[in-house]
């Protein structure tokens, strides 16, 4: 087993862990009472704070990503609509469009980040789905491009920006931004945007918001579907979510040392493109992914083997958090050049394997 220095498998970004002496008490767990009926005033707050800082127009908050995206596709789209999803989509996008679906509207899939193929159906609405980064090929959806085609559609484009969210966001030079997420990353305002994100991941809170236009958001925040028949977030979800957003200073500390830990391993690697805190070696299969793995674990340096949904290679994946410390990354550095050299010849053919 490897200590939390050499543990590279988690993807709380910003290094925030919320155990209980760190939260305020809570009365009751759960209401026992579906959101769509009675809601704690602070989940709302937390889905505020969250549309404030994106200049969205509202915010709703939910249990989790896919009870949010379950309740986006099962309200928004209509009879005869057209909902297209990036054929890599993480597969809770997919679940979520039976939901349109079984609501008569047309589930089809484009190629991944390749919206010049998509075309705007004649006398329907179009509704693209698509999630805010890949984690396959560590590249951002073209989300202007898309939004574009929805607008021309006369529909909408539903972000799943769960992975980034808290990294990426509004920068005013490289590096991450402020951490609202991928659209404003590009530069985008939130109209026709509507936005999911789980805060589970960068914040550490298992809970999701959804912003978007205000018509929608109360149409959700009303009965979309989980918030009438599912458990809303709990009061340990909601106050750790509230802790986490609370400081944005010192989030922004954490993005800045999580920058710097992986533009040290983007610099060993060779890596090119946006710089996020998912960094990967492709392998020459699975056989090769194992014995990397194993080596570095027999050197206490736990990885992810990953097998790419839009390149269906096989990848040997370090996920970096602020609270590593410039010795964790350094040895991490050191075990997947080490790694790398042992199969490839030195320098071309990282780059390659590591493009």
């Amino acid at each position: 087993m490897t200590g939390s220095g050499g543990d590279f498998t988690s993807s709380l970004f910003l290094g925030l862990r919320h155990g209980s002496a760190g939260l305020p008490e809570w009365a009751a767990l759960t209401t026992g009472v579906p959101a769509a009926l009675a809601e704690r005033e602070p989940a709302r707050r937390v889905a505020a704070a969250v549309a404030a800082s994106q200049r969205a127009q509202a915010g709703v908050a939910a249990r989790s990503a896919l009870h949010a995206l379950m309740d986006v596709l099962g309200t928004l789209p209509r009879r005869g609509d057209v909902v297209a999803i990036d054929a890599a989509a993480y597969p809770i996008t997919e679940w979520a469009a039976l939901r349109a679906a079984a609501r008569g509207a047309v589930v089809r899939r484009y190629p991944h980040h390749r919206p010049e193929l998509l075309r705007p159906p004649r006398g329907r609405r179009l509704v693209v789905v698509a999630d805010g980064w890949c984690a396959g090929c560590g590249r951002p959806a073209p989300l202007p491009r898309l939004r574009s085609l929805a607008h021309a559609g006369d529909g909408v484009l539903v972000v799943d920006d769960s992975l980034a969210f808290g990294v990426l966001g509004r920068r005013d030079g490289p590096g991450f931004g402020d951490g609202t997420g991928t659209p404003r990353w590009w530069g985008l305002g939130h109209e026709g945007v509507v936005w999911v994100a789980s805060l589970a991941k960068a914040y550490g809170a298992p809970m999701a918001v959804t912003t978007g236009p205000r018509d929608l958001v109360a149409r959700l925040a009303a009965g979309g579907g989980n918030r009438t028949h599912s458990s809303p977030p709990t009061a340990a979800d909601v106050a750790a979510a509230t802790r986490a957003l609370d400081d944005p200073d010192r989030n922004a500390a954490r993005r800045a040392r999580l920058l710097r830990h992986t533009r040290v391993i983007g610099d060993v690697l060779g890596l090119r493109g946006p710089p996020f805190p998912m960094v990967s070696i492709r392998s020459a299969g699975p056989d090769e992914a194992r014995r990397w793995w194993r080596a570095l674990r027999r050197q206490g340096i736990a990885t992810v083997p990953q097998r790419s949904r839009c390149r269906d290679d096989i990848r040997l994946t370090a996920l970096l958090r602020a609270d590593h410390s410039e010795r964790d990354v350094a040895r991490l550095a050191a075990a997947l050049r080490q790694a790398a050299l042992r199969q490839l010849p030195p320098r071309d053919e990282l780059r390659r394997a590591a493009a």
